[in-house]
């Protein structure tokens, strides 16, 4: 190990408890098989851990940043921060590669290959940090270590058909879209509710979501999207 545990501690944030925890972390298979005679445990355990724990620690943190993202939303920006390529960054910006173990044919090749076992050391880092210090304390680090890729992440914010209906509706016809409450199923705490958007006595379209402000953006959308290709076929 080219540099101290404490040194990446020190960077870390963190003291561990159990040393073992962060040296088992840093050893790839690899150096496991070359120093039989030692009784070593490699990293690929405390990755399996990592792997959860920071799928779950970023779930949490963009559950709380996006409140009004819906669940497809979160996953999208969940799967852009945990995926190789940004897991490879932070353990770049962190220097996992100077205190990695890894057998002499690991060492001589290329970089790329090296830093995609930066990359899964730095779950096993992850994992051996909530074994150790516990979940609030793992959550907190995985924060600071993503802390400049959280910050590019923006709320999702539907694009305002509703608007965009009524604008198209005065427009071609001179009137005015109202929206009604079809039905109403589901818990009180997260009912799905169905809208009707109308023209006089003329549904134009319906939809479902999980507030009504969903609910009628989609239900305008369906609707302006039915009128303009019916305009476009009277054209034909």
């Amino acid at each position: 190990m080219e540099k101290s545990l404490e040194e990446l501690e020190n960077r870390l944030g963190i003291i561990f408890n159990n040393k073992e925890f962060l040296k088992r972390a840093l050893t790839h298979s690899s150096y496991r098989i070359s120093h039989k005679k030692e009784v070593l445990e490699d990293n690929e355990r405390l990755e399996f851990i990592g792997d959860a724990v920071l799928n779950l620690c970023v779930s949490l943190l963009l559950y709380e940043k996006f409140p009004g993202d819906r669940e497809g939303e979160l996953t999208k920006k969940r799967s852009y921060l945990v995926c190789k390529e940004r897991l490879i960054k932070v353990a770049q910006e962190l220097g996992v590669l100077d205190f990695l173990l890894m057998g002499r044919r690991e060492k001589a090749l290329e970089m790329k290959s090296k830093l995609n076992m930066a990359g899964r050391a730095l779950e096993a880092i992850i994992g051996a940090i909530f074994l150790d210090q516990g979940l609030e304390v793992t959550c907190q680090t995985i924060k600071k270590l993503f802390s400049k890729y959280l910050k590019t992440l923006k709320p999702h914010h539907l694009s305002d058909y509703k608007t965009k209906l009524q604008e198209y509706l005065q427009k071609e016809r001179g009137l005015i879209p109202y929206y009604e409450i079809v039905e109403m199923k589901g818990p009180a705490h997260k009912p799905e509710i169905e809208i009707a958007v109308k023209v006089g006595e003329e549904v134009l379209a319906s939809a479902k979501g999980f507030s009504r402000k969903e609910a009628e953006n989609l239900a305008a959308k369906k609707a302006l999207l039915k009128l303009k290709k019916t305009k476009k076929g009277s054209k034909n």
